[in-house]
């Protein structure tokens, strides 16, 4: 008798969140969700003529030098339109913490950077929409902000002319993920996804530069 009680008990659950399912979906959402950025380091060589003057306490142009970031938590907030059932357009905006730093030999610049902000405009397509389940894929494109502390700061650790190369830097975006719905309420959903955010290292640093997202968090939908 107790398999016979779990499936009626689970039965009873889901058969209400199928019946929402079936409906059409609301046209408008907005979500706020909540996880973790993960970037990877990137590395370059500092502008300026080989062989300058430097100190054991500056870095020298000319020369190479690696950077990286901590990792940190991530917050994402934005809204979606259907224009059909399965086909959507999203705003985002998202927020994360990172702090990036350069090393050159045994010489560190502390925080050149410590934040990231993103503003992202993606194509969403979900794979179906009849259960209360519902995956989805996406991309888009946008802009990715890497500001930090005053540039007097950066005065003292990179002399000219690395530092007129180092300030706030906005670099094109694009992303892809995937993720997936679980519709509670007509109202209401769970999210869960994983995006990859690739731009370019900030300032003189090369390379691209992949910020993993992994985040879950809540879905308002209405008409």
């Amino acid at each position: 008798m107790r398999p016979l009680r779990i499936f009626l008990l689970a039965t009873s659950i889901l058969a209400p969140l199928s019946a929402v399912a079936q409906d059409d979906p609301p046209r408008f959402e907005i979500f706020a969700e909540g996880g973790g950025s993960f970037l990877n380091q990137g590395s370059g060589i500092l502008p300026g003529p080989t062989g300058a003057p430097c100190t054991p306490t500056q870095f020298c142009p000319g020369s190479p030098a690696t950077g990286s970031y901590t990792k940190s938590g991530r917050l994402f907030f934005g809204g979606r339109v259907r224009f059909t059932r399965r086909n959507a357009i999203e705003a985002s905006y998202s927020y994360s913490p990172n702090r990036f730093t350069a090393q050159q030999g045994t010489v560190s610049s502390g925080t050149i950077y410590n934040r990231v902000d993103l503003i992202s405009f993606n194509y969403v397509r979900y794979l179906w929409t009849r259960t209360p389940l519902q995956p989805f894929a996406t991309a888009g494109l946008g802009i990715s902000r890497f500001s930090g502390p005053r540039f007097a700061y950066v005065l003292l650790v990179f002399p000219p002319p690395v530092s007129s190369y180092i300030n706030n830097s906005n670099q094109l975006a694009f992303n892809y993920g995937g993720g997936a719905d679980i519709v509670l309420r007509r109202h209401f959903a769970l999210r869960f996804e994983l995006r990859d955010y690739v731009t370019g290292q900030p300032s003189f640093f090369t390379g691209a530069s992949h910020d993993l997202a992994l985040t879950a968090g809540i879905v308002f939908r209405f008409k």
